[in-house]
């Protein structure tokens, strides 16, 4: 089903931080964490440490773990930090020592929901999982339905992450305008 190598999404596919994210944006003085691109360093450290924080207390998706154990390896594209996503796999060796890459905020420079910024970040996460993909059409596991739809342009099968039988809190979510979003870092 996910193949040898599948991408993924991080928070609320392979797991759910636990950041309150309405404080910190009330905190940022933003509506969205997206009006702080190009923008104020120190914010984005604050977002870095909140997402870190809670990546050392984040719970796995079982159904996620459990499916990718019947994989090679995996990537991971995220709007969320890389620092978070490696302080989630450091606690999760089984995962962290199977994963090819990590593509965040940082390496992506924008949201991912930035069609070029998707698609760079996907390329990245190609290359990484190319030689354990074989030739296989590459898989792609979300949670939000704009990034489903991003994936699926860009030639890769998509699974939602319900569909791999996730629980009601981590299942996907569909796209809704900004300032609506109960969550921000859809990663």
């Amino acid at each position: 089903m996910l193949g040898r190598a599948p991408i993924l999404d991080f928070d609320g596919t392979l797991t759910r931080l636990p950041v309150d994210w309405d404080g910190l944006r009330s905190r940022l003085g933003v509506r969205t964490l997206r009006d702080l691109e190009g923008r104020d360093p120190d914010a984005w450290r604050q977002v870095t440490q909140a997402e870190v924080d809670a990546a050392h207390s984040a719970v796995a998706n079982e159904a996620a773990v459990d499916a990718l154990h019947l994989c090679s390896g995996f990537a991971v594209l995220t709007d969320n930090s890389e620092t978070a996503v490696t302080a989630f796999l450091e606690r999760n060796p089984a995962l962290g020592c199977r994963c090819l890459a990590v593509v965040g905020r940082e390496t992506l420079g924008r949201s991912k929901r930035d069609p070029e910024a998707f698609a760079r970040g996907f390329d990245l996460c190609l290359n990484a999982t190319a030689p354990l993909r074989s030739g296989e059409l590459p898989v792609y596991i979300g949670d939000r339905d704009w990034e489903l739809e991003a994936a699926r342009r860009l030639g890769a099968l998509v699974i939602g992450v319900s569909e791999l039988g996730a629980p009601p809190s981590i299942e996907a979510k569909p796209t809704r305008p900004a300032g609506d979003r109960d969550r921000e870092a859809a990663s």
